[in-house]
């Protein structure tokens, strides 16, 4: 993704805001993933070198698969109501209230909105949106790039981590050229990329696999075998004695499947609030299914939570994709 006229006056501004402020709020939004909690931990790092005060914070807790990351121990949870901030760096977030209303808008003199989702709001002083970015990181990249900024060894594994899972290791569809140059960039500052990959796809529970296993054992497919679907009971993870980020990654298996362009993951929260997660081929836009519930995210990859059990949100979702796919 080559950089706009628009893109460029953006992170002139961002940059302008930086080098004016002192103080820092920096989140990114709720259920923290490897690409928002990646880039706030290294815009955090970069600030504080630059002689800011700067501070990551997160309503909930951060995934175990993440907690390598250099300063993912000292996240904070919350903030005085009497803070006031130079400048909040919000990431990935559709609105503001999206990072957890940790603060409110007037507890930051400068707002910076970063995001790359299709679905967005311009809540920010500036608002850097680039769309077609496969990850944040790699915006946040463009800025420090255009700031002239070395990276050290926590912030170059930080932005790689957000590259690496929000591209589905490379294999999602928004993976762009852009996104393996930027990956080229931070390889030659010498990190192991290997040894990134092993902790956040092989560092897991041998009861994250039983899990997977009861859930693989009863996939299914609909609606000429165009649609495929995982269910994940509140039993599964009782037999299994799993945890909720085990289910991480195990949506992907849906379109493994020749012939599925649509896959799901039906996760019951409780009898009455079932979560979606959805992924889809190229040329079907799913965005455009989940948003009929209130749901977000990309073309590709999407999810929304219904406020119905498992069988009637499976119903539900079944006869917006059966009209979508002309089945």
């Amino acid at each position: 993704m080559s950089l706009t006229k628009t893109d460029i006056k953006k992170i002139s501004e961002i940059s302008k805001i930086i080098k004016q402020s002192k103080t820092f709020f920096i989140a990114g939004h709720v259920k923290p993933d490897g690409d928002s909690l990646g880039s706030a931990l290294a815009l955090e790092s970069v600030l504080n070198r630059l002689g800011k005060k700067a501070c990551v914070y997160c309503a909930d807790e951060v995934p175990l698969f993440l907690k390598f990351l250099k300063g993912a121990d000292k996240i904070k949870k919350s903030v005085k109501k009497t803070d006031v901030f130079d400048c909040a760096l919000i990431l990935e977030s559709i609105n503001f209230a999206r990072m957890g209303d940790i603060i409110t808008p007037n507890q930051a003199k400068q707002i910076i909105n970063i995001d790359h989702h299709l679905v967005y709001t311009n809540f920010g002083t500036v608002n850097y949106i680039a769309p077609f970015s496969a990850s944040t990181a790699e915006l946040v990249l463009n800025i420090l790039e255009y700031m002239k900024i070395k990276l050290v060894k926590n912030e170059v594994e930080s932005l790689y981590t957000g590259i690496l899972t929000d591209t589905g290791r490379f294999q999602q569809i928004n993976t762009t050229p852009h996104s393996h140059i930027a990956c080229a960039k931070l390889m030659k500052y010498g990190i192991d990329v290997n040894e990134i990959y092993k902790k956040v796809y092989e560092n897991g529970s041998i009861n994250a696999l039983k899990l997977q296993g009861i859930a693989l054992c009863k996939i299914k497919t609909i609606l000429d075998n165009k649609v495929s679907y995982i269910v994940l009971t509140k039993d599964m993870f009782k037999k299994s004695k799993a945890k909720n980020d085990d289910a991480e990654g195990i949506v992907n298996y849906t379109l493994r499947i020749k012939g599925v362009k649509v896959g799901c993951l039906f996760k019951e929260i409780d009898k009455k609030t079932t979560k979606i997660s959805c992924r889809s081929v190229r040329g079907f836009d799913v965005l455009e299914v989940v948003s009929k519930f209130g749901g977000g995210g990309h073309k590709n990859a999407a999810g929304c939570t219904i406020k119905a059990g498992l069988n009637t949100s499976i119903k539900m979702m079944s006869s917006i994709l059966k009209e979508k796919l002309n089945v």
